[in-house]
């Protein structure tokens, strides 16, 4: 029996259907544009139904077009499942795969990740993409990215987690914005005790962050509400307002160990309460896993390893197999 669809005319659809015009569709997808109204319109006759109607405005799609087009994005995601499900039977590590990273991780890991691809995986094309925990899983679930690492603790029903390491949550401060010596590894010389926190100007992420929920979760056992004097999301630019002594922060070690190499930060151990984080290493349950996948999988987890262990970071690496 003839299938009654090509995979090929139902993806010109979602491109004319993303772009809204013939003319944008057909130069995203680099074709002429009488080639794609054709692809279309042949599309059309063998469902026998009105897709997409033009209009001054462009091309708008009819109630059938966009039901069409929901259901045929599913139908392309699935191929491409079915598509990793037999690389992962045999043969060479080959494919796309695409990881998202929070911002303090990619720091330490996206460039050490791309490399190990580079020389130990060639046919593997990578996408290293940058978010905070909630959107990742929200991407991993939605299968744009097939890997992710997180702080947030993910519904064991969707997502395969293995905790990857628990690092330990530090003051952070200029260096000349600390009364007390700063030691040669960029550690003050003496903690701060958590009640000392409440009366420090800090910079944060906003309170939807997973990394500000936990923080202020800990210490407020300790009958300590932090003074949150102004919310960044971005931590390049938190790092910058506590470079130039305008606030503190409390971030990990990984996160700043640039700054503080350098000089441009100190760190000062929380005393009375152990601020830790576990970053965790997450996919999706229903998705089957290709050989590339798995690959990649396992070179985070030995970077991982390797970067904690090179740089002595205040954190204990998770040895063991996917949770679930």
């Amino acid at each position: 029996m003839m299938p009654a669809l090509e995979l090929r005319q139902l993806y010109y659809f979602l491109a004319l259907a993303d772009h809204g015009s013939i003319s944008a569709a057909a130069e995203a997808l680099g074709m002429a544009q009488p080639s794609l109204s054709e692809n279309v319109a042949k599309l059309e006759r063998r469902l026998n139904v009105k897709l997409a109607l033009r209009s001054a405005r462009g091309v708008e799609l009819t109630e059938a077009g966009r039901a069409f087009a929901v259901r045929g994005r599913q139908l392309l995601q699935m191929s491409q499942s079915l598509i990793e499900a037999v690389q992962a039977v045999g043969g060479a590590a080959a494919g796309h795969v695409a990881v998202g990273l929070p911002p303090s991780i990619g720091l330490v890991l996206a460039v050490p990740l791309a490399e190990t691809v580079q020389s130990e995986l060639p046919e593997v094309r990578l996408h290293v993409s940058e978010g905070m925990s909630r959107a990742i899983l929200e991407r991993i679930e939605n299968e744009v990215v097939h890997l992710g690492c997180v702080y947030d603790v993910p519904d064991a029903s969707i997502f395969v987690a293995q905790p990857l390491y628990t690092e330990e949550m530090f003051l952070v401060t200029a260096p000349d914005n600390w009364p007390e010596p700063i030691g040669p590894d960029g550690r003050a010389v003496r903690p701060i005790t958590v009640t000392e926190l409440e009366g420090l100007p800090l910079v944060m992420p906003n309170n939807s962050h997973g990394a500000r929920t936990l923080i202020e979760r800990q210490v407020r056992g300790h009958n300590v509400k932090l003074n949150i004097a102004m919310e960044i999301d971005a931590l390049p630019h938190i790092t910058e307002m506590v470079c130039r002594a305008s606030a503190y922060s409390i971030l990990s070690e990984a996160a700043v160990m640039e700054h503080v190499n350098a000089g441009r930060l100190a760190m000062v151990p929380i005393e009375g309460v152990k601020i830790e984080r576990t970053a965790f290493l997450v996919r999706k349950r229903s998705r089957p896993i290709s050989r590339a996948v798995l690959e990649v999988q396992n070179s985070i987890v030995m970077i991982a390893h390797e970067m904690l262990s090179r740089y002595r970071f205040s954190a204990r690496m998770h040895v063991g197999q996917d949770e679930g």
